[in-house]
């Protein structure tokens, strides 16, 4: 089934957010956020459709958005705090439009938005976070929640090493038998010809999840 587009309403419809979904077959949903609004961000990058491809596979709903401010989206970019009630609103449209469990997913920038949604009060049941920005943004005092996380990271990625993503986890208590961290060889931030690899190692965590 292809993708469709649509408008979602945030802020009592003041703004309407430009966004893709596709149904799915299994009863359970992932909002796919993307990276920096100010740098290029939008849900058309290559490592967000490729992250959209790999759960439609699986049977899931899939939405991906723009930020507020990118593409046809309302608004203006909201650099944090914003961005994150605004996914708590997508989110609930979602359940209304197409009822099921919630995943979320996140890539760079995106998955910092997932993050501090998290801290607001979204309860999703399993996360993707693809290449979490920390030596670019500060991640601190976003905690991640005791439930299935697969986490991925080029070896050669610019805004986040290996041992900073590592620190980061050890800081944290009650995940480490629920995070799954992959490491892509010779991979850097953005996935240039790593997608594909990407997408099978996103099908194999949500067989292993969710079989």
């Amino acid at each position: 089934m292809p993708e469709i587009p649509v408008r979602i309403p945030v802020e009592e419809g003041r703004i309407n957010f430009e966004a893709m979904f596709r149904s799915g077959t299994n009863g359970r949903n992932v909002v796919i956020c993307h990276p920096h609004p100010l740098f290029g961000g939008d849900m058309d990058n290559n490592v967000v459709t490729a992250t959209q491809r790999a759960f439609a596979a699986r049977g899931w709903g899939t939405l991906r958005y723009n930020f507020r401010g990118v593409g046809a989206s309302g608004g203006r970019p909201g650099q944090g705090d914003k961005e994150a009630a605004d996914l708590i609103e997508i989110c609930n449209y979602l359940k209304e439009l197409h009822p099921g469990e919630l995943d979320l997913a996140g890539y760079s920038y995106g998955t910092w938005t997932v993050m501090k949604a998290l801290s607001l009060g979204l309860s999703p049941e399993s996360l993707c976070l693809v290449s979490p920005p920390l030596d670019f943004i500060s991640f601190n005092g976003l905690l991640l929640p005791p439930l299935p996380v697969l986490i991925t990271l080029g070896n050669k990625d610019g805004f986040c090493s290996e041992k900073s993503l590592k620190d980061w986890l050890t800081r944290q208590s009650d995940i480490r038998d629920t995070v799954q961290l992959e490491i892509i060889l010779n991979c850097d931030h953005f996935y240039w010809d790593f997608t594909r690899e990407l997408s099978k190692r996103i099908e194999s965590f949500l067989c292993g999840v969710f079989p």
